[in-house]
């Protein structure tokens, strides 16, 4: 059975992980892992890497899909002011910006619901045909390390060109809005055996 954790606007190493074994299984009975994919991603910003986090309502330890977002704080405007700033002159975002907004008026109560539609519309937008399925008990099969499927140690990509290449060389495994936004859905190509 291939476990995954929930992620929000997961990064392209976990996107290929889908690509390559499209049956999932969403593990949604883990204790939920701060600071890690599940409420975080990272997108090219004029500045480099920045990272964008869902608050949640911290209630001590929880399980996963037990997390509600916390909608006090006025994030849901930032990540589309950042993502806006980032992509504006990236050649899909019209395209892509539009499902974003969809997806963030949803605004689901709880953190697994908002990762389950974004994780629809990747299914979507790359033609991946995944079946999504969910434990219904804890696993132990998702990892802890909370970096796992963040950071520039995977490269999982060739290259393509970000909005931002001026001044940056090529930034390995951002965010999937990072791939489509530049590559529309021809990001699949780039998922090949390296």
């Amino acid at each position: 059975m291939h476990v995954l954790p929930s992620a929000y606007f997961p990064s392209l190493a976990y996107v290929r992980e889908l690509y390559f074994e499209p049956v999932v299984h969403l593990d949604c009975k883990e204790n939920f892992i701060k600071q890690s994919i599940r409420s975080r991603c990272e997108i090219l910003s004029a500045n480099g890497p920045l990272q964008l986090n869902v608050p949640i309502v911290h209630q001590g330890k929880q399980v996963l899909e037990n997390v509600c977002i916390d909608y006090s704080k006025n994030w849901i405007a930032e990540h589309l002011k950042a993502i806006e700033s980032a992509y504006a002159n990236a050649p899909h975002f019209e395209y892509y910006m539009h499902d974003i907004l969809a997806l963030f008026a949803l605004k689901p109560k709880y953190l697994q619901q908002l990762n389950l539609e974004i994780l629809k519309w990747i299914n979507q937008s790359l033609g991946l045909n995944l079946e999504i399925n969910f434990t219904s008990v804890y696993s132990a099969q998702t990892p802890l390390d909370k970096k796992i499927w963040l950071g520039r140690e995977a490269k999982i990509t060739v290259p393509y060109t970000q909005v931002f290449s001026e001044p940056f060389d090529f930034v390995s495994n951002l965010s999937v809005i990072d791939g489509l936004m530049n590559e529309g859905p021809l990001l699949r190509k780039h998922f090949l055996p390296l």
